[in-house]
């Protein structure tokens, strides 16, 4: 009796020293092991008590929520999270988790919440789902599934709200998906649905939030545009023209609309009817003109015009704004004076204006607004050709109250600090892609100091020997452009030595030495791909889309 009792003692004294029982706590650190803990974004001190780890939600002495979103776990999906019974919310996605969900997870009957999405997973989830009927919230998109019936497997699921069914080769949207009467937010990006294959969303009055990116959309679906209620709608990555866009003036509730990154050339003329949107992005397209077509967005607080081919002055139209808080003119083509107000962020990195234009606007109004303004692209692409013996020079635009600093193919700092970068007597090491960056130190009102920075576009240091002697290289060319995937080059009869891709601030973001280059990874926009072979370098510009 008395060591029974001791026994009873000292248990109850090992389970008070946390909030959850010995064998969750020793669940948790499981899963932590598993999943490299150590080299999380936020990691676990394990001498504290789990309720204070980073992502756990303790209630009534269990484990309800876990919660590791974007947390840079990494290693196979951990089986140890069926030891917590009554999880309610279990969320893993935005991380590097690889091989098949654990077939425990249906042992969870409690979740209302499981979020994989945007890992490495492989396999058929199908079993490890079986069993969770509870499930309110299912994001599975972004990993690498084959799924035989998608809807087989969310045959069982009749409370679902948010459902993430993305990367699963869907052809059509799923029969299951139209009796889900509650759904509000679907996400159905990167799967090639045909233009006809949208009927199962006809009857989704419920739904506030549609996303369509990736699937390769020509015109807006017509059961899309019927769906009235919208809140948010994201049709970036595909290949609307502001001609295809018809179906948007139905969409009067719309707060939140991407368009990021299809064939724009001109702002969409069905814009000014959205009259409740308060986030638009335009980026990543073509757009040159018609941006006074968006001054009656009365409600707008976010505008992304960045990486498209607006040029002049800046855009006086979207001065008239009153609610508009944070403007995105990045990688444009703007020159000239900058407008007495500016919205309180305005990023205007990667554009033509001078240091004058930039300084005096910083020195008037530093206050009034968190100025994003450097680095700004000056000039063309160029090449300079040299012989291996003979002197050689680079030089740039910028000249002035600037204190330069040189670098080789963007990673090697060189020692000059002089505008011009000479070459005494060239050497075959020297043939690269150089870039020049001017630094201005200037002090605001006799108070904070700040560095006005002014970034040149690579300048090639080419072989003229070698490139006289193959015709300037006309023989080599590149598609397609612009490339979706893959970059190809035809040469006819030249060693191709090295391939180097900048984006057009001067960053190397790849390097190979194959004639078909792979650059589906690369972000959209405009890069330079540098082709180094035994009789010179030639440089070509083309699109990512």
């Amino acid at each position: 009796m008395k060591k029974t009792l001791f026994f009873l003692l000292i248990s109850n004294f090992f389970f008070a020293q946390w909030s959850i029982s010995n064998a969750e706590r020793s669940a948790l650190i499981n899963i932590y092991n598993a999943t490299d803990g150590e080299n999380w974004n936020r990691t676990w001190d394990l001498e504290k008590d789990p309720r204070n780890w980073f992502g756990v939600s303790v209630k009534n002495g269990v484990v309800s929520e876990l919660n590791l979103s974007g947390n840079a776990l990494s290693g196979y999906f951990p089986t140890y999270i069926s030891s917590l019974t009554k999880l309610t919310k279990l969320d893993l996605s935005n991380n590097k988790l690889t091989g098949e969900v654990s077939m425990g997870l249906s042992s969870l009957s409690s979740l209302v919440r499981l979020d994989v999405s945007n890992n490495r997973l492989i396999g058929n989830p199908n079993t490890a789902l079986a069993g969770l009927v509870k499930l309110e919230d299912l994001g599975l998109g972004g990993n690498q599934f084959i799924i035989s019936d998608v809807n087989g497997m969310l045959q069982s699921f009749n409370n679902i709200k948010i459902l993430n069914i993305a990367d699963l080769g869907l052809t059509t949207v799923p029969a299951k998906v139209a009796t889900f009467t509650n759904l509000e937010t679907l996400i159905l990006d990167n799967n090639p649905i045909a233009p006809n294959g949208y009927g199962n969303i006809a009857g989704l009055t419920n739904l506030k939030t549609l996303s369509l990116s990736g699937n390769g959309l020509a015109q807006i679906p017509t059961q899309v545009s019927q769906r009235t209620q919208i809140l948010s709608l994201n049709l970036s990555n595909n290949n609307l023209t502001e001609q295809t866009l018809t179906g948007l003036t139905n969409l009067v509730n719309l707060q939140w609309l991407s368009l990021e990154n299809n064939q724009l050339a001109q702002i969409p003329a069905q814009l000014p009817q959205l009259t409740k949107l308060q986030t638009l992005n335009l980026g990543r397209n073509q757009i040159t003109g018609g941006i006074a077509t968006l001054s009656s967005l009365s409600s707008l607080q976010q505008l992304f015009l960045n990486n498209n081919q607006i040029s002049g002055g800046f855009p006086s139209a979207l001065l008239g704004m009153s609610r508009l808080m944070m403007l995105n003119l990045n990688s444009n083509q703007l020159t000239g004076d900058l407008p007495d107000q500016l919205p309180a962020i305005t990023h205007l990195s990667n554009n033509r204006f001078s240091r004058n234009d930039l300084y005096n606007y910083i020195t008037d109004f530093s206050e009034q607004t968190d100025f994003n303004y450097s680095p700004q692209r000056y000039d063309d692409l160029k090449t300079v050709l040299a012989v291996v013996g003979q002197p050689a020079t680079l030089d740039q635009s910028l000249s002035g109250d600037y204190t330069f600093t040189w670098y080789k193919n963007l990673d090697q700092k060189l020692n000059p600090t002089t505008e011009t970068l000479n070459f005494n007597s060239v050497e075959e090491t020297d043939f690269a892609v150089y870039t020049a960056e001017a630094y201005s130190r200037s002090i605001i009102n006799g108070n904070t100091p700040f560095d006005l920075s002014m970034f040149r576009e690579p300048i090639t240091l080419g072989d003229a020997l070698a490139t006289l002697g193959t015709s300037d290289l006309r023989d080599l060319s590149i598609y397609p452009n612009p490339a979706t995937d893959h970059v190809n080059i035809i040469n006819l009869k030249h060693n191709i030595q090295k391939v180097v891709i900048f984006d057009l601030s001067g960053k190397q973001m790849l390097s190979d030495s194959k004639q078909r280059i792979n650059v589906s990874k690369l972000p959209s926009g405009v890069y330079v791909l540098s082709v180094k072979t035994d009789s010179g370098i030639k440089n070509f510009k083309f699109i990512k889309q």
